[in-house]
């Protein structure tokens, strides 16, 4: 078993095999995806995939929520600095990991998710095959409020397109029980009773003959491969990729705004800046965005 900074890999004896665990180990960021922890994240996922012993996979976030979505610097830099748009369109991104470690994994997935699952922490709870939610979890993608483009495209195919544009074209939040509504997630289950259903799911799936449950999910995936999904996101990264390139006289209160007054003024006032003129659409999340201290 590999060793991990920003993951925690383990596995727990079943009805049948083992299921996997792989906790998101960054609670002091809000498990912020920085390129180390996607980078672990595939390799624990593949780790789960050639585990003869193993029948499903759970992903579940440390401390006060899922994730809060990618680190800036996923976002924003290459692994040699500042990335210019080309590099960022050729790059092997996030999308494509979920693709070959999540989508094409052999195992069902399930994410387990609480509280903050936002943007790119949104983004990887919905390619998993299953995903339930505490009902405290909030959902959304605030990052088209500097012009990012909702790339986790897989959400309009879940919640139909009429809501997708509601999401993309606000950045406001939806909570868990309008999230399993308009069918963001499979289950919304009492925050204190999630650790408990998630297990219990797991469990049952590990009765099933692996083979059966490869074969339905090689057969689901594929009618969704046909409708084009993946080219979708891939469409939707490279319009990110062009946002993102756009200089703040192009296009005001962009990325490169947001890059600035994260330079000049640190991390939270950066998103500040991108939030400070949705407050009341935020009323949602207020209790929960509240930090006391800087403790997970």
């Amino acid at each position: 078993m590999a060793d991990y900074e920003n993951i925690i890999y383990e596995t727990h004896d079943a009805a049948e095999g083992k299921v996997a665990y792989i906790t998101l180990n960054r609670p002091e960021r809000l498990n912020a995806l920085s390129r180390p922890l996607l980078a672990e994240l595939e390799q624990a996922l593949d780790e789960g995939a050639t585990d003869d012993d193993v029948r499903c996979i759970v992903i579940k976030g440390a401390g006060r929520g899922f994730s809060a979505g990618y680190d800036m610097n996923v976002q924003t830099t290459g692994r040699g600095g500042p990335r210019p748009a080309l590099d960022s369109v050729l790059e092997d991104g996030p999308a494509n990991m979920y693709r070959r470690a999540i989508w094409n994994n052999p195992k069902p997935v399930i994410a387990q998710v609480h509280s903050f699952t936002l943007a790119g922490g949104g983004q990887l709870a919905c390619h998993c095959d299953i995903t339930i939610a505490a009902d405290n979890a909030l959902f959304g993608y605030p990052p088209v409020r500097y012009a990012s483009m909702m790339m986790p495209m897989v959400w309009p195919e879940l919640v139909g397109m009429k809501k997708a544009k509601l999401m993309a074209f606000t950045g406001s939040m939806i909570t868990a029980d309008d999230a399993l509504r308009h069918g963001l997630v499979s289950d919304v289950v009492p925050t204190d009773e999630l650790e408990e259903r998630v297990w219990q799911l797991a469990n049952t799936i590990s009765k099933l003959p692996p083979a059966s449950t490869r074969l339905n999910k090689k057969a689901i995936n594929y009618y969704y491969d046909r409708q084009g999904l993946f080219e979708a996101m891939e469409f939707a990264s490279m319009y990110t990729s062009i946002s993102y390139a756009s200089s703040p006289e192009d296009l005001p209160r962009g990325l490169q705004d947001v890059n600035r007054v994260t330079a000049e003024q640190g991390m939270r006032a950066g998103f500040q800046f991108m939030n400070d003129r949705f407050i009341e659409e935020d009323k949602v999340a207020q209790e929960q965005m509240a930090r006391p201290s800087r403790a997970p």
